[in-house]
């Protein structure tokens, strides 16, 4: 869906308005584009975050039922639901609005950038009340994430030398730009997804479905093993 929008928006942009098809071009790269507000890829992307919310969310309860503590991972989810409101509303284009007046393209890195490393802090120190295995998977989704969110983001702004008219956005510099830019992004929340189903477990018993974590049965065999008596030689 991303290569199909970003060919379809360059061609768009690219051929004359007469020429046979523009019209569908125009429409396919709309529905399509990764640049574009309230389209299917806006959807996609917001859905899977959202995804990753609900599955964090999941695994706070299911920690809970085994007895550890689950208020991490409802944080991290209350988080990556946010991020997925923020893709589908594009809350952070508001933050232009408080400009410092730095020069950058996008002005809401001016803001964005410093409000990132704050997120990121504080969900790395809220990660370390969770299982480390899984807290390093979402390590390098988030970095893979924010690689795409703000680094390829700064980059697309200066490819097109601090404007963002029609003429600028139609360049295929740009496109690419922002085709790594967003392609990081899905692929950190396609991994972070994958990483949280990972430590999930569901079992059928006799009142229902038993939603478990792979974490809580770790622990319990590894006490189990602990109070084992060892075998004597």
């Amino acid at each position: 869906m991303l290569i199909a929008g970003l060919v379809f928006h360059y061609l768009r942009e690219n051929i004359d308005r007469e020429a046979p098809g523009w019209r569908i071009l125009s429409g396919l790269g709309s529905l399509l584009y990764a640049d574009a507000e309230a389209n299917l890829w806006a959807w996609s992307s917001g859905l899977l975050l959202a995804s990753i919310g609900l599955t964090l969310s999941v695994i706070g309860f299911a920690t809970r039922n085994d007895a550890e503590r689950g208020a991490a991972y409802f944080i991290l989810a209350a988080i990556t639901l946010l991020m997925s409101a923020d893709e589908v509303a594009q809350l952070h284009e508001k933050l232009a609005r408080f400009d410092l007046g730095t020069g950058l393209t996008f002005a809401w890195l001016s803001v964005g950038v410093p409000l990132a490393v704050v997120i990121g802090l504080t969900v790395l120190w809220i990660s370390r009340r969770i299982d480390r295995r899984l807290r390093r998977r979402l390590i390098v989704a988030g970095l893979l994430y924010l690689l795409g969110a703000v680094g390829f983001e700064t980059l697309g702004g200066l490819a097109v030398g601090g404007h963002v008219d029609d003429t600028d956005r139609a360049s295929l510099p740009y496109h690419l730009l922002l085709g790594l830019e967003e392609g990081l992004e899905a692929t950190g929340a396609i991994m972070a997804l994958a990483a949280a189903l990972s430590v999930l477990t569901f079992e059928r018993t006799a009142s229902g479905i038993l939603v478990r974590t792979a974490l809580g049965r770790a622990s319990e065999n590894a006490m189990r093993q602990s109070h084992s008596p060892e075998k004597k030689g």
